[in-house]
């Protein structure tokens, strides 16, 4: 391949503008076809010439000279879209072997082989919480427990991936005669990219309604996206796989433990805004395809005040109920926690409205397993140990519920405390 024909390639794959860039090169003409991709890849530093000031575009480009534009080209990842990171992801393995006796030490090369990458996860978790005896008296049943997973990504082609995810989860103490430590695929699905809008996903994946008050879990079925990230729209068709229902007949179903004859069908509408760079707004609609059972539809805001607080909340309803059926959150945060950052740190105090009816079946927040009937308070702090290692302990406080009676009626406290490791 020609040095011209790889300059203008390049500047394809990277997005590079640059109305006005000068030409270094006594060799590159304005009248030269080429001339401004050349220009504008070395007004980027992406492209170097000879010695003597001249840039040799006739010349067919050698390997070296490819993979120093690969080299610089991965510096500048987190400024193009999808289809061009793929692009330079291939080149990336193509010239790894070059990379490497360059002395570039490319990290997203680092757990490839050929066309997969790995990526993981390890849990270390302490749960506590207070248990009211029958005799009025106090105890705290505890435990630990830990969970690993890794996640396998194949490139299908520039525009297609294909996900599996293996997971393991076991308490510590606890008896392994029914093999409950066996790991079990948890993700599994295929994603393309129509264009640089449109991405459908198809299988077994996460899905998160608005901010995780309703629902975030596992589930399968289809997700179509479009847009970009400042204002984006998904249609979602399948089954939710985690936490529970109550049916039409006030049972309650779970849904991991659930047949397929008690799990229906549900169509999520989303709809995220980002007007400012300060400023998320979503809105869901949850259509749920069983005679009885209500839709829900609900927002989420958002904001940033300054660099370092947040403000936000969430409300959802479900269809019918009346005031029974709602369940709001509201909070106020102070920092935020990079995993990638060392010493960096976030707090949080949100307050918590679930209804008797709420629509909340498996909330991010994971509130000792109160989906409905409570009120209360969650405090969260978050500390990065070091890269790729975060410490987060929550606690529950003044946490209550209406009884028969529609008395409040106090609630046992909850604590936990996680290390996560990322790799």
């Amino acid at each position: 391949m020609k040095k011209h024909l790889a300059v203008l390639a390049a500047t394809a794959v990277l997005g590079v503008t640059s109305a006005f860039a000068a030409n270094p090169f006594s060799d590159v003409t304005p009248q030269d076809w080429a001339y401004q991709a050349v220009a504008q890849l070395a007004s980027q530093g992406i492209v170097n010439g000879y010695p003597d000031g001249t840039f040799k575009g006739q010349q067919n480009i050698t390997r070296y000279e490819m993979a120093q534009m690969v080299a610089k080209a991965l510096v500048r990842q987190d400024r193009v879209d999808a289809e061009q990171n793929a692009i330079i992801n291939r080149l990336a393995n193509e010239f790894a072997t070059e990379l490497n006796n360059l002395g570039v030490r490319v990290s997203t090369l680092e757990n490839k082989v050929g066309n997969f990458a790995f990526t993981g996860d390890a849990r270390l978790r302490y749960q506590n919480r207070k248990v009211e005896n029958k005799d009025k008296s106090e105890t705290y049943k505890s435990k630990f427990d830990y969970r690993a997973r890794v996640q396998f990504d194949a490139t299908v082609n520039d525009n297609t991936k294909a996900v599996v995810r293996v997971a393991t989860e076991k308490e510590f103490g606890q008896n392994d005669k029914d093999n409950t430590t066996k790991a079990s695929v948890d993700h599994v699905y295929v994603q393309h990219n129509f264009g640089k809008y449109v991405t459908a996903t198809a299988g077994r994946q996460d899905l998160v309604i608005g901010n995780g008050l309703v629902y975030d879990d596992y589930f399968e079925g289809a997700v179509a996206t479009v847009g970009k990230d400042k204002l984006n729209a998904s249609v979602a068709y399948g089954y939710l796989q985690g936490g529970s229902y109550i049916n039409e007949a006030g049972k309650k179903v779970e849904f991991d433990k659930a047949e397929r004859k008690d799990n229906s069908q549900v169509t999520v509408y989303q709809l995220n805004t980002m007007p400012t760079e300060k400023l998320a707004v979503k809105g869901f609609y949850a259509d749920v395809h069983e005679k009885g059972v209500n839709s829900v539809y609900g927002a989420s805001v958002d904001a940033k005040l300054g660099s370092k607080v947040w403000v936000g909340g969430e409300y959802a309803k479900q269809e019918t109920k009346g005031a029974a059926g709602e369940a709001w959150t509201a909070g106020l945060g102070y920092g935020e926690a990079d995993m990638a950052k060392a010493g960096t740190w976030g707090a949080k105090v949100q307050y918590f409205d679930l209804k008797k009816e709420a629509p909340v079946v498996s909330n991010t927040w994971n509130l000792n397993d109160q989906n409905r009937n409570y009120r209360g308070y969650l405090a969260t702090v978050d500390y990065t140990v070091a890269k790729n290692v975060g410490l987060s302990a929550y606690a529950t406080f003044d946490s209550k519920k209406k009884d028969d009676n529609n008395k409040s009626v106090d609630l046992p406290e909850y604590y936990r405390a996680e290390l996560n490791y990322k790799f």
